[in-house]
């Protein structure tokens, strides 16, 4: 509920980046890097959260100063000219040359570069050359996921279905498309969800899934084999939503979710969590409507005033979490949020204002020191872009 969330300090998911880095090497150390647009927004994210560690280390040990702030200052000068001659180009390419064993890199206008030979994009991987998870559950003893295909060259898979065991060490089901074998079969047929899911989310106590598609839902059962609430108009089934497409908390609140969900979980015994970008709302598991604690919709740093400061983790700006997981296992209650490759977690068992903790979403876990994470699914996305290594 607002105002439980942590206070203390602690997106837009892009594609494959292989063709948007090209590196040439010439003699004397000399170097050439071409950048595309969006690699230099990825290079201006990064810089700040390596310049935010970097201030964390003089903070811990002052004597490191002199040394550690010709350093961030140094990166933080390249990065911004960088951008700077970015904005300037119509295609926002950049030519950054330098020599290798030296801090100074001289970045220049790039527009319309192409490499020898046009860019090779990455194989592709179970048909998919790049995902977006979009949902994260607890099934079974297990997580379940379901992810985007957001690759326009193999438009024929919309979204997958996989999962892997409860310590992310071994792929419980491999990815296929979501509808097939071990998906949700009961929804072939249904022409709403031929364009593939947003978001789903299962929910314990009644054994069953809501899977969410634009202004569409469905439930089925746990299996999903078959469908227990029949297709139907976001707003004619969830009354809250219904009292937000009719502009009750205004026209920018109903622009906000004029596009769908895009994610929600079970939030304790009685509500659903739900994200449509950055807005949040509660709605009771009964009706689907806002109970008298929660009678008006949130901003997501309104609910968790640390997601203030997403980009001091790599978070580009953009828009809110893809997936969301609440969960109470032996009275620890934990929330999970996936920002395109990046997992914030939260446990009731962490030190009061001590926030989110977050790592990248494919890597190595620890369930039994709190740490999270999904190694095994790694080998299925795209190294390094758009899931770095750990």
């Amino acid at each position: 509920m607002p105002g439980v969330g942590p206070g203390a300090q602690a997106g837009k998911a892009y594609n494959d980046i292989s063709g948007d880095v090209y590196c040439e090497l010439g003699s004397w150390g000399t170097y050439v890097i071409h950048l595309s647009k969006r690699a230099v927004e990825w290079l201006v994210v990064e810089s700040r959260m390596f310049s935010a560690y970097l201030q964390l280390a003089v903070c811990a040990v002052e004597e490191l100063e002199v040394f550690l702030e010709p350093i961030k200052a140094g990166i933080e000068a390249e990065t911004t000219a960088t951008e700077i001659v970015s904005e300037s180009v119509s295609d926002g390419r950049v030519k950054v040359t330098g020599v290798i064993g030296t801090f100074i890199a001289v970045p220049t206008p790039d527009e319309g570069y192409v490499p020898p030979g046009g860019w090779n994009p990455p194989a592709p991987v179970n048909g998919l050359r790049w995902w977006t998870v979009n949902s994260l559950n607890l099934f079974n003893g297990h997580w379940a996921f379901t992810a985007t295909n957001t690759n326009p060259d193999n438009p024929e898979v919309s979204s997958v279905y996989f999962s892997t065991s409860y310590d992310g060490n071994s792929m419980n089901a491999t990815p296929q498309e979501y509808r097939d074998t071990y998906g949700w079969k009961a929804l072939k047929g249904y022409e709403q969800f031929d364009n593939g899911i947003d978001t789903c989310c299962y929910v314990p106590y009644t054994n069953s899934w809501w899977l969410f598609s634009g202004e569409y839902c469905v439930r089925t059962n746990a299996n999903g084999d078959a469908v227990t609430v029949r297709p139907g108009r976001l707003r004619d089934v969830w009354k809250g939503l219904d009292r937000i497409a009719r502009g009750e908390f205004g026209e920018d609140e109903r622009q906000q979710w004029a596009q769908g969900i895009s994610c929600i979980t079970v939030y304790g015994p009685h509500h659903f969590l739900l994200i449509s970008g950055n807005r949040v709302a509660f709605l009771d598991s009964d009706d689907g409507d806002f109970g008298l604690l929660n009678s008006r919709t949130y901003g997501l740093t309104e609910v968790w005033p640390a997601f203030e400061y997403l980009d001091t983790a790599g978070i580009m700006d953009g828009l809110g979490p893809k997936a969301v997981w609440w969960g109470n296992t032996n009275g620890e209650e934990m929330l999970f949020f996936v920002f395109h490759a990046m997992l914030f977690m939260h446990s009731s068992n962490f030190a009061e204002g001590s926030g989110f903790g977050f790592s990248y979403l494919g890597c190595p876990s620890n369930v039994k020191n709190d740490f999270y994470g999904w190694n095994a699914m790694f080998n299925y996305f795209n190294s390094p872009w758009p899931y770095p290594s750990c």
